[in-house]
This record gives C-alpha cells, sequence and structure tokens, in this order.
C-alpha cells in the first residue's frame, strides 16, 4: 500500500512539474512577442517637416534633398518620409533654425550668416582666402566640426545633419570694373554676411545686406553697384544677365547648416537613426558643395557668353587685397579670443585643412 502511495505521488509531482514547464515556456514565448512588437513599435512611421529657404527648384533640393528623402525612405522600409517647405514657406530665412529648436520644423536648412550672432565660431569659414571651391570648403567645415568641440557646443540644441557650404563668393557689378581694392572705395556691395560686411567695410565700400532673391533687381535698377556673390548665382538666379564684370579673388564662403530638431531625432528607433546618420555627415555636405560647384561653372560659362569680362586675382594682382583684408582676420581672431576661445587654433587648423584638402595639394 505505501509502495503504491509512493509510486503514485511520484506521478502527480511529474505530472505538475510538466505543467509547470509548460507554463513557463508559454510565459516565456509571450514575453518575447511583446519584446518583437516593442521592436515593431520603436520603428514608427514618421512624416519630417523640412523647411529651408532654398527655391524649389534649386538644385540643393532637386538633386540633394530628394536624394536623401528616396534614399532614407527606401532603407526604412517607407517608415520615414520628408515633407518639404521651400522658398521660405513655413518662416523667413532667419528663423529655419529657431523653428528646428521649438519644433516647428522637424530639420531646417538655411545660411548661417541669417542668425548672427548664434555661430561664432563658423564663421572663420568665411574669412578671406580660405577656401577654393563649395566642396573644398565643405570639407574643411566639417572636419572642423568633427574635431572642435566648441564647434559642436554651438549647435547643442539641435542634432546636426550635415554643414556645407557654396563656392567662394566672388565680386560682381554691371557698370564697375574692378581689380584693385581702390576700385570697390565708395561703392554699395551687397553683403551676405556680418563679417563679410567686414570686408567690404574694410575696403571702403558700403556694405548692403541683402536676401539673394533682391540681387538681380538691386543690381538690374542701379539699387547696389556690385554684389558678393558666388559664381552659381549666374545660373541658379539669371544673374549672367546683369552683370559685366565679375572679380574672381575667392573672398569670403558662405556657409549653410541643416540641422534637426533633437527630439524627433531621439524619437527615431535605433536602426532608423543608424540609416539617417549613414545617409548624412561629411558625405552628404560635400555632395552639396559639389552641387554648387557645377552650377558655377555652368554660370560662369553663361557670363561669358552673355559677353560679361573676368578678372581673375592672382599672384601679384591678388596681393593687394590680401594686404587690405588681413586686419578682417586679426580682428575675428580678437574678438573670438575676447569671448574666450582659442580662435587662433581653430583658425590655424583650417588654414592646415585648405592646404591638406585642396585639390592642387597631396594628401
Amino acid at each position: 500500500m505505501k509502495k503504491g502511495f509512493v509510486r503514485n505521488s511520484t506521478g502527480l509531482i511529474m505530472l505538475s512539474l510538466f505543467v509547470l514547464l509548460l507554463t513557463a515556456c508559454g510565459a516565456a514565448e509571450e514575453s518575447s512577442g511583446e519584446d518583437g512588437d516593442a521592436d515593431q513599435d520603436e520603428q514608427e512611421s514618421m512624416d519630417l517637416v523640412f523647411s529651408h529657404f532654398q527655391p524649389a527648384n534649386h538644385p540643393i533640393q532637386t538633386e540633394v534633398l530628394d536624394g536623401l528623402d528616396e534614399d532614407l525612405n527606401e532603407q526604412t522600409d517607407g517608415r520615414i518620409n520628408m515633407e518639404f517647405y521651400a522658398d521660405n514657406t513655413l518662416g523667413d530665412p532667419e528663423s529655419h533654425y529657431d523653428m528646428t529648436v521649438s519644433g516647428e520644423a522637424d530639420i531646417g536648412l538655411s545660411v548661417y550668416g541669417y542668425a548672427p550672432g548664434s555661430f561664432d565660431l563658423v564663421t572663420v569659414m568665411e574669412l578671406p582666402f580660405l577656401a577654393e571651391s563649395a566642396e573644398h570648403a565643405s570639407e574643411i567645415l566639417m572636419t572642423l566640426y568633427e574635431e572642435f568641440p566648441e564647434l559642436q557646443e554651438e549647435h547643442d540644441d539641435t542634432h546636426p545633419l550635415f554643414l556645407y557650404s557654396a563656392e567662394p563668393a566672388q565680386i560682381m557689378s554691371n557698370d564697375y570694373r574692378i581689380e584693385t581694392p581702390e576700385d570697390i572705395e565708395g561703392l554699395r556691395v551687397r553683403s551676405p554676411s556680418p563679417l563679410a560686411n567686414d570686408i567690404i567695410e574694410s575696403m571702403g565700400a558700403t556694405a548692403v545686406s541683402m536676401p539673394m532673391g533682391d540681387v538681380y533687381e538691386a543690381l538690374d535698377r542701379g539699387v547696389i553697384d556690385a554684389a558678393m556673390v558666388p559664381l552659381e548665382t549666374l545660373y541658379n538666379y539669371s544673374f549672367h544677365e546683369v552683370v559685366e564684370y565679375i572679380t574672381i579673388g575667392n573672398f569670403s564662403a558662405t556657409p549653410f547648416f541643416s540641422v534637426m530638431n533633437q527630439n524627433t531625432y531621439d524619437g527615431i528607433g535605433d536602426s532608423d537613426q543608424e540609416v539617417l546618420d549613414s545617409l548624412t555627415g561629411k558625405e552628404l555636405a560635400t555632395e552639396a558643395g559639389s552641387v554648387y560647384d557645377e552650377d558655377g561653372e555652368a554660370g560662369l560659362d553663361a557670363a561669358i557668353d552673355s559677353g560679361a569680362e573676368i578678372i581673375e586675382l592672382e599672384g601679384d594682382t591678388l596681393e593687394p587685397w590680401e594686404e587690405a583684408l588681413e586686419p578682417v582676420v586679426g580682428s575675428w581672431l580678437e574678438e573670438r579670443e575676447s569671448e574666450g576661445y582659442d580662435a587662433t587654433e581653430l583658425y590655424e587648423r583650417a588654414m592646415e585643412l585648405r592646404d591638406e584638402l585642396s585639390g592642387d595639394g597631396e594628401e
């Protein structure tokens, strides 16, 4: 009797353990399913509001941003799309960075010079004779951003996607042939930024701040005597129609930002963040720069075909300009140093990169 009881008890115990094992496996599968659902939920679909100042037909939109949107959509299996609001539809050129910080836009793109005082160190790119092309300037800017925490701190309320530059600004005029610094004295010259104001005024001219969209008419009507603008404007803004003289000296580059709202970026799933990061950064910045360079060549060809005279400053003809603008560099260094930055280290590194990354230099 006792032996039978033992056998029956053992059977009950084994049955109970089997039931417990099945229950545990079921709970594990349910837990695994919940984790899988959580992972799937993490990759939510998003329509990103992208606000910028360029016309909708500008190659930055049609060749760079549209391509980014297509690649991002494809590589996230359609989860992330961009809704573009071009030509200052959501706000004026000065507001795109602030709109991105506040979340009115998920991504903003504009010119640093439209937000004076907010990016004092980025203005190193605007110093004279630093960049030889837009691609060159874009690579310098992204490398400086990667190497200098102070530059990163200027953007710490957003998540930068790519920082790039137009090709260097030249001086264009309808009525005035400008070959020496004395030739520009007393003229009214359109300026793209506060630092460009310093460059223009150091040569005895009057700087006139003006959005690019207003420059064509201002040149045509004589509201301004000249404009400091990149060569691509000859093509993209049809300046070749109103310009007779083009002085090429690489006077100042115009840097741009494309930044993302930090909360929006943080809300993207990890794998989709990796996709976004892989599609932006230095490679996209230099691609954007190359677009400006190509259009600059097209613009110069259009101007030549229209009969414009090209005055290239180099060697002996460039030296007087370098001497005239040397105080601009000194003032920039002094101002940044007074703000507590090691501006000399930043500027010297920028000049090193100018030579290291130059198309004429050796890697």
